[in-house]
């Protein structure tokens, strides 16, 4: 039976190894420090995202308390904690949704450029929050008979929201407002590509709308 004999390592392989060892050890306080940072890097992480959950919970929580307010019929105290939410709180999902509940509180006192600075000074308008926001902000302009403002924030409205029956219905509204606006020209842009779109349930409105928009000529 043939006794197998045991292949050398190859030299290069050897004095690679050497090579890498021999780099750790003259480095190792550089490879301490690199590793401190990495470990630094993601305790700083974990941290900043446990502090972000906590901050997410507090909000939550406030908001939650803003909303028995106002079932319970204390709209003051409810527009208090509001307030210190949307300011307190910035960037949370409990922020965005309180300064939309402000906003709508503000809205029924008739309050509707209120209404708009909290939504816009808030920074509400961020992620899952934008589309609702815009479309807060658009009726409020409508509200203060400002027709082209809200045109402007339904058409951002209709651009960032992820639903195409609630886009068509956000440039429906753009469109109305518009004609009130006397944009003619871009106001039928947009009722001519609702109409082209035979999916659309505002089809048959934007049908209806240019056939008024090309009669109107021949009245006056």
């Amino acid at each position: 039976m043939a006794v197998s004999e045991e292949r050398p390592r190859p030299a290069v392989v050897d004095d690679r190894t050497e090579s890498i060892t021999e780099w750790l050890h003259v480095n190792s306080k550089l490879v301490g420090i690199a590793i401190g940072v990495i470990a630094a890097v993601a305790l700083g992480g974990w941290l900043y995202t446990r502090a972000q959950a906590g901050k997410e919970l507090r909000a939550e929580q406030t908001l939650r308390r803003a909303e028995q307010s106002v079932a319970a019929g204390n709209a003051p105290l409810a527009q208090t904690d509001l307030e210190k939410l949307a300011s307190g709180y910035r960037g949370t999902s409990g922020a965005s949704q309180g300064a939309m509940l402000l906003a709508q509180l503000h809205m029924e006192k008739g309050e509707y450029q209120k209404a708009i600075d909290v939504l816009q000074n808030s920074q509400a308008g961020q992620k899952e929050f934008e589309a609702p926001v815009e479309a807060m902000i658009a009726n409020a302009y409508s509200q203060l008979s400002k027709p082209a403002e809200a045109a402007a924030h339904y058409r951002k409205a209709a651009d960032v929201t992820r639903f195409e029956g609630e886009r068509d219905n956000f440039l429906a509204d753009a469109a109305r407002h518009l004609i009130a606006a006397h944009d003619t020209a871009a106001a039928r842009q947009i009722w001519q590509d609702l109409a082209n779109n035979p999916k659309s349930e505002m089809a048959p409105e934007a049908h209806l709308r240019l056939g008024e928009l090309t009669a109107a000529p021949a009245k006056s």
